[in-house]
C-alpha cells in the first residue's frame, strides 16, 4: 500500500469452547459489571470523581450547534468550558436517492413521478393512489434532495422543484462535518442511516472511494472517508500548534484508532480479524463478547483495533471490514446487507504532566472521544425462504431500536410533565416513568450511550422515491419523526491522571481479572465436558436397550425351535412304532402261516430279512434323531435352566403335541418331510453356487483392488483425496454453524418462554 499498512494495536480474544459464539446473547447480558484489562476496555478513561450531571429536567437549548466553530472548541476558550455538559437533540436528517438505471428503464414513455418531495426543512409524501395528494408533512432539521433535474421529475408543487440537489459533499458538510471537532474535546458522536433495503443507506455511510486518491470535493466518498479525512486535517493543523507552543517533552500525542464489528443474528463479529486477511470473504467469523464498564458504557471485548495515520489507512480498514460483511440478494436490491455494521473512529489524546515537586513521578493525562458510524440493516419485508431466520433477526433488532427510542421519548415527555407542574403548580397525576430495554437487542445494548446516554447523534432517514415502496416510506418517516422529539445531555469524556505507581496496580488488578475469567472459562468447559459424558450415557443405554430387545427376539425363535423338535421327535416315534406293529404282525402271520412249500417259506424268509433290516435302520435313524433332539434339548435346556417358565412351557409343548399326535395324518407328514427335505438339499445347492460366484467375485475384487492401489500412487489420485479432504472440512463447518443457529433458536424459545411467564404472572 502507497500509505503504509495501519499497525494493529489489539488482537482479537479468541473464545475457547462450543459456546464461544454465546458472548454476545443473554448469557452475555447478565455478567456483572467490571472494569476489564486495558486491552480490552474503551479507551475513554475513567476518574473515581465525577461531577454530577445536570439534571434531566434543565429546558432543552435552541440549535446549540448554531455559532459553533473550530476556535469555539479550541481548549481553553470561554465557549469551551460553556460547553463541557449541555442538552442536544436528537438530529434527523431525511435523504430521498434517485432513480437507477433499471428504475428509469421501466419508466421509460411514462410520467416519472417521486412519492416524495421536498422543500426547505420539510419532507411531503404523496399518495398514487389518491390523484398524487399530500398524504402526510413530517418537519425534519433537514430534507436532501438527491435526485438531479435530468430525471425530470413531474412535481405535484411547484416549490418543490430543484435546481440542483444533494451531493455527497453536501450531505456530509450538513450531517457530519460539524460533529469531528468536538471529537478532539473528549464528546462523543454517532451517526447512523435508517430505512428500507436499496433505499441508499450504505452509499451514504460509504460511497465510493479510493484509498489512493485524495478525498474531498464533489467526489462520491461516503460520510466514512469524510470523517476520516477531517480527522486527520484537524490533527495536523493540532500538531502544527502544538510544535509552535509547546516543547517536545510537553505536546500532546495524538492517537487515532480504527474498530470495525458488524452484528448478524443477534451476534457481534470482528471484521477486522487478521485471521480473515486473505481470505475469500465466505468464511465463518469469530464472536465476540459484549461486556459493560460501568463509567463507560457498554463495549466488545477483545475486538481488534488499528492505529492509523492517515484517512487511506481508514479507507483500507473499511474497505478490508466490508468484504466481510454478510449480504446477499433480496427482493428488492441484489447486495442488501444482512447485518449492521459500526464502524468506530476513537482520538486518543496523551500529555504527560510533571510532578509537583522534583521527587514526585510525572504522570500522563489521557483524553478520548470517539464516533460511532452505523449502517443499519435494511428493514425487510420480502426475502428469500432460505433467508426468513435473518430477516426475523434484522426486523427485531429495528423494533427493539423502535422500542427504546419510543420509551426514551416517552420519559423525557413525563418528566417535562413533571417540571411543568412543579413550576405551575398545576396537578400531575404521578406513574411509573416506563423502562427503556435497551438490553432486548444486541444493537440497541450496544448503541445505548450513542441513543440515551453521552453522544451527539444524527439520524439520516433514506427514502426510496418509487410508489410500490409507499408503505415502507410512510412508516421510515413516521418513525423517524417521532424519533426527532428525543433530547440527551452530552457531556465531555472525563480526563485521567495515571501515575506510574497506579499504572503498575492496575496492571496487577488486569492480570487478576483475566486469571478469574480464565478459570470462569476453565469451568465453562468442565461442565460441558459433564454434559457430554451425560448425553454419552444416555446413548449407551439406549443401546443397551435395543441389545435386550434383540436378545429376547433371539430368545422367542429358539423357543418356537424347541417346540418344532419335540413334535418332530413326536412325530418320529409315532411312525416307528406304527411300523414296528405292522412288522410284528406280518411275522407273526409267517409263523403261523401254510409251510407246504418251501419256495413260499424262502420267500416269506426272504421278506422277514429284509423288514428286519428295514426295521434295523429305521433304529439307526430314530437313535440318531433321538441323539440330535437331545443336543438341541440340551441347548435350549442352557437357556432356560434359571427359568421355571419354561419348563411350564415345555409341559404345555407336549401336552399340545399328544393332541396332534393324535389327529396327525402320518403318510401325509412323510411325505411333507419328505418334499422339506429336498427342498434344503436344492437350497443348500444353491448356497453353493452363489458361494461359487461369490469367490470368482472375490477374485474380480481383488484385480480391480490391485488396480486401484496402482492407480492411488499417481499425483492425480492425490490431489482429489486433498480436494475430498477440503470438501469435507467445509461440511463440518456448515455442519457446526447449523447447529450454532439451532442452539440459538433453542435459547431465544427458551428466553421467550420465560419473558411469556413473567408476563403471565405480572
Amino acid at each position: 500500500m502507497l500509505n503504509g499498512e495501519p499497525r494493529l494495536i489489539q488482537a482479537p480474544k479468541r473464545l475457547k469452547g462450543r459456546g464461544a459464539g454465546r458472548g454476545t446473547t443473554r448469557d452475555g447480558y447478565g455478567d456483572t459489571p467490571y472494569r476489564g484489562p486495558t486491552s480490552a476496555r474503551p479507551t475513554t478513561p475513567v476518574r473515581s470523581g465525577r461531577k454530577a450531571a445536570r439534571s434531566p429536567l434543565q429546558p432543552r437549548l435552541q440549535n446549540p450547534d448554531r455559532n459553533l466553530t473550530t476556535e469555539d472548541a479550541a481548549e481553553g476558550t470561554e465557549a469551551f468550558k460553556n460547553r463541557v455538559s449541555e442538552i442536544t437533540s436528537f438530529r434527523v436528517v431525511s435523504r430521498v436517492r434517485p432513480f437507477i438505471k433499471e428504475e428509469l428503464a421501466e419508466m421509460e414513455g411514462q410520467e416519472r413521478r417521486s412519492v416524495v418531495e421536498m422543500t426547505n426543512t420539510k419532507t411531503i409524501l404523496l399518495d398514487p393512489k389518491d390523484g398524487w395528494a399530500p398524504k402526510a408533512q413530517f418537519d425534519f432539521d433537514a430534507s436532501l434532495w438527491s435526485i438531479p433535474p435530468t430525471h425530470r421529475i413531474v412535481h405535484t408543487f411547484q416549490d418543490t422543484k430543484h435546481k440542483t440537489y444533494a451531493t455527497q459533499k453536501d450531505v456530509y458538510n450538513l450531517i457530519a462535518k460539524d460533529l469531528v471537532p468536538h471529537v478532539f474535546n473528549g464528546f462523543n458522536s454517532c451517526i447512523l442511516t435508517y430505512g428500507q433495503t436499496g433505499s441508499g443507506k450504505t452509499y451514504t455511510m460509504m460511497g465510493l472511494y479510493d484509498p489512493n486518491a485524495s478525498c474531498g470535493g464533489d467526489g462520491e466518498e461516503g460520510i466514512i472517508p469524510r470523517v476520516s479525512n477531517d480527522i486527520f486535517i484537524i490533527l495536523k493543523e493540532r500538531m502544527e500548534e502544538e510544535a509552535k507552543t509547546r516543547p517536545p517533552r510537553d505536546r500532546t500525542k495524538f492517537r487515532v484508532e480504527v474498530s470495525f464489528v458488524e452484528i448478524y443474528m443477534e451476534r457481534v463479529r470482528d471484521l477486522l480479524d487478521p485471521a480473515l486477511r486473505h481470505t475469500r470473504g465466505n468464511e465463518r467469523l469469530q464472536d465476540a463478547r459484549i461486556r459493560q464498564d460501568p463509567y463507560s458504557g457498554p463495549f466488545v471485548e477483545g475486538v481488534t483495533k488499528y492505529e492509523v495515520e492517515n484517512w487511506a489507512q481508514c479507507c483500507t480498514l473499511l474497505e478490508r471490514g466490508s468484504q466481510h460483511r454478510t449480504t446477499c440478494a433480496t427482493a428488492v436490491h441484489n447486495q442488501s446487507s444482512r447485518s449492521h455494521a459500526i464502524f468506530q473512529l476513537t482520538v486518543v489524546q496523551e500529555q504527560v504532566v510533571p510532578g509537583n515537586n522534583k521527587y514526585a513521578l510525572p504522570a500522563f493525562k489521557t483524553q478520548a472521544g470517539r464516533i460511532n458510524l452505523v449502517d443499519l440493516a435494511g428493514s425487510e419485508r420480502g426475502g428469500f425462504q432460505d433467508y426468513v431466520k435473518e430477516s426475523a433477526a434484522i426486523n427485531t433488532s429495528l423494533l427493539a431500536l423502535r422500542r427504546v427510542i419510543d420509551n426514551l421519548t416517552e420519559r423525557q415527555n413525563m418528566l417535562m410533565e413533571m417540571a411543568e407542574a412543579e413550576i405551575t403548580g398545576k396537578h400531575y397525576q404521578e406513574r411509573p416513568l416506563p423502562q427503556v430495554p435497551f438490553r432486548d437487542s444486541v444493537l440497541t445494548w450496544l448503541l445505548s450511550d450513542s441513543i440515551g446516554g453521552n453522544a451527539r447523534t444524527t439520524m439520516v432517514a433514506t427514502l426510496s422515491p418509487l410508489v410500490k415502496n409507499y408503505a415502507d416510506t410512510l412508516a421510515t418517516l413516521q418513525w423517524s419523526s417521532r424519533a426527532r422529539n428525543l433530547v440527551t445531555l452530552v457531556k465531555m469524556n472525563d480526563q485521567a491522571l495515571v501515575h506510574n505507581g497506579m499504572a503498575s496496580h492496575a496492571g496487577a488488578l488486569d492480570n487478576a481479572v483475566r486469571i478469574q475469567r480464565q478459570n470462569l472459562d476453565s469451568l465453562r468447559q468442565t461442565l460441558r465436558s459433564k454434559q457430554e459424558a451425560a448425553q454419552q450415557l444416555e446413548r449407551q443405554t439406549k443401546e443397551l436397550k435395543k441389545s435386550l430387545t434383540k436378545t429376547r427376539g433371539r430368545e422367542r425363535a429358539i423357543l418356537q425351535d424347541r417346540a418344532a423338535l419335540i413334535i418332530q421327535r413326536a412325530f418320529h416315534r409315532f411312525m416307528f412304532y406304527k411300523k414296528y406293529e405292522a412288522y410284528e404282525l406280518h411275522h407273526a402271520k409267517l409263523r403261523g402261516g401254510n409251510k407246504s412249500g418251501t419256495g413260499e417259506a424262502a420267500d416269506y424268509q426272504k421278506i422277514r430279512k429284509e423288514a428286519e433290516a428295514r426295521e434295523q435302520a429305521a433304529k439307526e435313524a430314530l437313535k440318531a434323531e433321538e441323539a440330535l433332539t437331545d443336543e438341541k434339548a440340551a441347548a435350549v435346556a442352557r437357556y432356560e435352566s434359571n427359568h421355571e417358565a419354561r419348563a411350564l412351557r415345555r409341559r404345555e409343548a407336549e401336552e399340545r403335541r399328544a393332541r396332534v399326535v393324535e389327529v396327525i395324518n402320518g403318510n401325509e407328514l412323510l411325505r411333507q418331510y419328505g418334499e422339506k427335505r429336498r427342498e434344503e438339499v436344492e437350497a443348500l445347492r444353491s448356497v453353493a453356487d452363489d458361494e461359487k460366484k461369490e469367490r470368482e467375485m472375490a477374485v474380480k475384487k481383488l484385480a480391480d483392488m490391485i488396480k486401484v492401489i496402482a492407480d492411488s500412487k499417481t499425483d492425480q489420485h492425490k490431489r482429489k483425496v486433498e480436494e475430498d479432504q477440503k470438501m469435507l472440512e467445509m461440511l463440518r463447518k456448515k455442519r457446526d454453524e447449523v447447529r450454532s443457529r439451532r442452539y440459538e433458536v433453542l435459547r431465544q424459545l427458551q428466553a421467550l418462554r420465560e419473558r411469556h411467564k413473567k408476563v403471565v404472572k405480572k
